[in-house]
């Protein structure tokens, strides 16, 4: 299989995102006007699609290297539950403080129990909320970045099926023909939202099928690595004239191509851009940040921590969400980990 190097930029990009996803929902859930150079700054929905790119390159590579089905799920689930857990405990328990209900009619609400259980399955969708908790907010939501770990598990299980048929058919012949069912999915759903105008296709639209273009295409790019690096240069001066073409066109029907771009892009500067340097030596941030900091900036909303003076409470936020992030590493996610773990080694600087 490949030999992708450990000394490559995919810690800072995953970094890079979860800090773009922050500023985007510090703007989004404060509707401050001192923030809005956060929004136009950072776009979730790129990061996300990025992070999803990223998973389809590293995902396949760690079921490739893994000695059997078993260690695969154990890796998986060492990496994204222990921190997933403790987020959706730690937020059921002590948000009851900031409830307008009182905690023993908090606690007992159906409610609550709805929100643990629907949460701790990943299942956000079905309860998003605490009762009397963020009720005045310009998003009720407790915890609104993490739709992405119910699609992010289900391509786990999908991952051993894939790679099945990769072993007994061309890889790419298998990631294109599932590159075109999930763009047919898409558009399918496009299509029904036009002829119902009903929100839920748009929910839909967002899923694990269609979010299938980009896993798919981020482990196209690992199996075809080297054709990929010796035609790098050409295919990013083409991925970035595509991904600019598209914001000036028709985006949802450019959407394929757009998928396309990112990924070529991404992986461009995780692989082939220069090393950026041990970003990860105090520990790998970016999933504590990503889980962490939604429910943060509700707090702080709660609080009024934002009246006074924004920007002070901005630092003060940023400072707390790394703080936490680096808590939720060494004290509830590398714990978990094996020694040999990739992110384990990337932290204490192994190879």
């Amino acid at each position: 299989m490949k030999n992708i190097s450990h000394k490559n930029n995919f810690d800072f990009i995953r970094l890079f995102l979860a800090l773009g996803v922050f500023l985007y929902h510090t703007d989004e859930l404060t509707q401050i006007p001192d923030f809005r150079i956060f929004g136009m700054a950072s776009s979730a929905a790129i990061a996300v699609h990025s992070f999803f790119i990223v998973s389809g390159f590293l995902i396949f590579m760690s079921y490739e290297k893994s000695s059997s089905l078993k260690r695969y799920f154990s890796k998986r689930i060492r990496r994204i539950a222990p921190g997933y857990i403790a987020v959706t405990l730690l937020c059921f328990l002590f948000l009851g403080l900031l409830s307008t209900l009182p905690l023993k009619e908090y606690f007992s609400s159906p409610d609550s129990i709805r929100y643990l259980l629907a949460n701790l399955t990943t299942l956000n969708f079905l309860q998003l909320t605490l009762p009397g908790v963020f009720t005045d907010h310009h998003y009720t939501a407790v915890n609104g970045a993490l739709w992405t770990i119910k699609i992010e598990v289900a391509f786990y299980f999908i991952v051993p099926l894939i790679v099945y048929f990769i072993h007994r058919f061309k890889p790419a012949r298998v990631l294109l023909l599932v590159f075109v069912f999930s763009a047919l999915y898409y558009f399918a759903m496009s299509h029904l939202y036009r002829e119902e105008q009903d929100p839920i296709f748009l929910v839909l639209q967002r899923q694990l099928p269609a979010q299938m273009m980009l896993f798919s295409m981020g482990a196209l790019l690992y199996y075809h690595f080297d054709l990929f690096k010796r035609y790098s240069t050409m295919l990013l001066a083409a991925a970035i004239t595509i991904y600019l073409v598209q914001n000036f066109t028709d985006k949802e029907l450019l959407y394929p191509l757009y998928t396309i771009s990112l990924a070529i892009i991404v992986i461009y500067l995780a692989l082939i851009f220069p090393y950026i340097g041990h970003i990860s030596r105090y520990g790998d941030l970016s999933y504590g940040i990503y889980i962490w900091h939604f429910p943060t900036i509700q707090t702080f909303i709660s609080l009024h921590l934002f009246d006074d003076h924004p920007m002070i409470a901005f630092f003060g936020l940023t400072i707390l969400i790394l703080f936490l992030a680096w808590l939720s590493w060494h004290i509830i996610e590398k714990p978990f980990l094996g020694k040999r773990s990739y992110y384990v080694r990337e932290s204490e600087g192994k190879s």
